[in-house]
């Protein structure tokens, strides 16, 4: 096979390749419907909030699992809680330290249908720079007007993450399980 032949037939693949992979949707979300918010237990009571700014790039095909990529970035400054005292308890260096980790990041590249609208996805969160893998369910809805909605929830284990050091460290009091639920809702562009 000559030099020319290789390089068309490398060139024509690389082309398939780069085709199939944009043609995957992109999503743009909708702040003003979507959130993700958290739940965790101190004293035995539950304790909730949220964060109130996050972005994404989502590239999904209900259809073709295989090229589909999500990347959600949360500005871990923008949390919010129903006390005051909480939400700047939170942004300290004991558990978010929002000052030197400003953003928590999830990545999935995996992801594979359950059941009718029900899906998984396999990825990635990073919380105040330590990586742990994750696994997300969500149901996938599709709306009118070329919209989405993603919504699901997954538990996360906090000291996994450092999140709540020094006297908070200990989980007797504050639980190390903490529940994670979002709903997304996007437009294709």
């Amino acid at each position: 096979m000559t030099i020319i032949k290789q390089w068309l037939i490398i060139f024509f693949l690389s082309a398939i390749a780069s085709l199939s992979f944009a043609a995957t949707p992109e999503w743009e979300i909708i702040p003003e419907k979507s959130k993700i918010t958290f739940t965790g237990i101190q004293n035995d009571a539950p304790v909730s909030g949220s964060f109130k700014k996050f972005s994404g790039v989502i590239l999904f095909d209900l259809n073709q699992l295989t090229n589909n990529k999500v990347q959600i970035t949360i500005d871990m400054n923008s949390v919010s809680t129903s006390f005051s005292d909480l939400t700047s308890t939170l942004i300290t260096s004991d558990w978010f330290d929002v000052t030197v980790f400003p953003n928590a990041t999830f990545e999935a590249h995996h992801f594979k249908k359950i059941s009718d609208k029900q899906y998984e996805a396999e990825g990635s969160l990073t919380i105040r720079n330590k990586t742990i893998p994750v696994i997300l369910k969500f149901l996938a809805t599709e709306l009118p007007n070329n919209e989405a909605r993603v919504e699901g929830m997954t538990t996360l284990k906090r000291t996994a993450f450092g999140v709540g050091q020094g006297e908070w460290a200990d989980t007797s009091s504050v639980k190390d399980d903490v529940q994670v639920n979002f709903l997304i809702t996007a437009k294709k562009k």
